[in-house]
């Protein structure tokens, strides 16, 4: 229950970074009303795939058996082809430990029994179709919002807003927060169909390289295959002028053979095909004095290595191990903004880091050159067990993080 002496945070979007948030602080005291949006959580796209670092963050909230009971896929293979001829396969575990293995959520599923279950073990205030039109202003610092609901608009006032609503977040337009931004060569085509027989039982995950193009897919916790097909950015116009068949058939030339076959005998099952336009950046300072943003309200992550949803996880137990002493004894309005500060700074090597990572693949993968196609060759070396194990190290920070982030309140 909230402490009568504790400050009171309103946290903008219930995605995972404020659900988790909204969790650790009002479980521990802290007054939260948390805002979303959307009416449901399954009306925006939302990422599913959750690294190990992300799993642990979620452990940490005790939510163990949520873990095993939200619908979910975890994968036993992973096939890489380049050029439409498959270069090695990785059968099992993919992340050593078992507990800690990359894993397919529904992410509307899992978002819900987070709130419910911060609800349950406290006062922490929940409203859905509240939209955010403004921050309120006063004595140089943001006092509160206002905000539309579907009974009008009222004024929620509060120490400190936290905007975690996406890469659109409204908290980051109105503070304003100055962004920079990365130029990202691709886009994403996204959709899902009927999974391939062979994937019954045994979910994989597949990706393919060619000349301009990538390919990812897997099974999803739902049964069906998700799809992504990375191609160049500004290209997809052309792609949908040429109409569904065509674009698919083209899809279905970059990938094996089976695998053809099968996107163009169910090209009419796509299920809600949408250009996911990609986006890179992060805001120069995450905080004002009375708001502050976390997850991709401060940092839009590129979708290489499926980071998003991860890193705002990591935002969110960082974001408490400050806050939670500060607005759970009534601190100063200096101390709970000095709190702020020191979140982004221990929260950007890592975030500059994983960006950085991420930004390299596409620059090389998706070039038609001569240097790019050497480049599609290297993989192949995976099929020699030095290089696996040099890979599987390459590959931690994109499971685990670069920094060691542990739940301390």
């Amino acid at each position: 229950m909230s402490s009568a002496d504790s400050r009171h945070a309103v946290i903008v979007g219930a995605g995972p970074a404020g659900a988790v948030l909204a969790n650790l602080l009002a479980t521990r005291g802290v007054r939260v009303t948390l805002l979303e949006r959307q009416a449901e959580f399954a009306r925006e796209f939302r990422g599913e795939a959750l690294m190990p670092g992300g799993i642990a963050v979620l452990k940490n909230l005790g939510m163990d058996e949520v873990l095993e009971t939200v619908p979910q896929i975890t994968p036993q293979s992973f096939e890489f082809y380049a050029n439409r001829k498959r270069v090695f396969r990785l059968e099992g575990e993919l992340a050593g430990d078992t507990d800690l293995q990359p894993r397919i959520y529904s992410q509307p599923a899992l978002l819900e029994a987070i709130v419910a279950g911060t609800r349950l073990r406290s006062d922490m205030k929940f409203e859905r179709g509240a939209s955010v039109k403004e921050l309120l202003h006063g004595n140089g610092r943001v006092v509160g919002l206002r905000v539309r609901t579907s009974e009008g608009e009222r004024q929620i006032d509060a120490d400190l807003v936290i905007g975690c609503d996406g890469r659109s977040s409204i908290v980051r337009r109105k503070a304003p927060l100055e962004v920079k931004s990365q130029d990202l060569p691709m886009d994403v085509l996204w959709s899902k169909l009927p999974a391939p027989d062979i994937w019954q039982g045994k979910p994989s995950v597949c990706a393919c390289i060619g000349k301009g193009h990538l390919f990812f897919a897997y099974m999803a916790y739902d049964g069906l295959m998700q799809i992504a097909w990375i191609i160049p950015k500004g290209s997809f116009g052309e792609l949908r002028e040429r109409g569904t068949d065509e674009w698919v058939s083209d899809m279905a030339n970059h990938v094996p053979l089976e695998l053809s076959d099968h996107l163009l005998k169910h090209k009419d099952r796509l299920v809600h095909p949408f250009l996911l336009s990609t986006a890179a950046d992060c805001v120069r300072r995450w905080s004002i004095p009375g708001a502050m943003v976390i997850g991709d309200a401060a940092h839009t992550m590129s979708p290489v290595g499926g980071q998003g949803v991860n890193i705002a996880l990591r935002d969110a137990v960082v974001a408490a191990n400050h806050l939670v002493p500060v607005l759970q004894s009534g601190g100063s309005l200096e101390a709970i903004d000095a709190a702020a500060l020191r979140i982004e700074e221990e929260r950007m090597p890592e975030v500059s880091r994983i960006q950085s990572l991420q930004a390299t693949p596409p620059k090389i993968m998706l070039r038609d050159t001569w240097w790019a196609e050497l480049a599609r060759q290297v993989p192949r070396l995976m099929r020699f067990a030095p290089v696996r194990a040099l890979a599987s190290r390459a590959a931690q920070p994109a499971l685990f993080g670069t920094a060691d982030v542990r739940l301390q309140v």
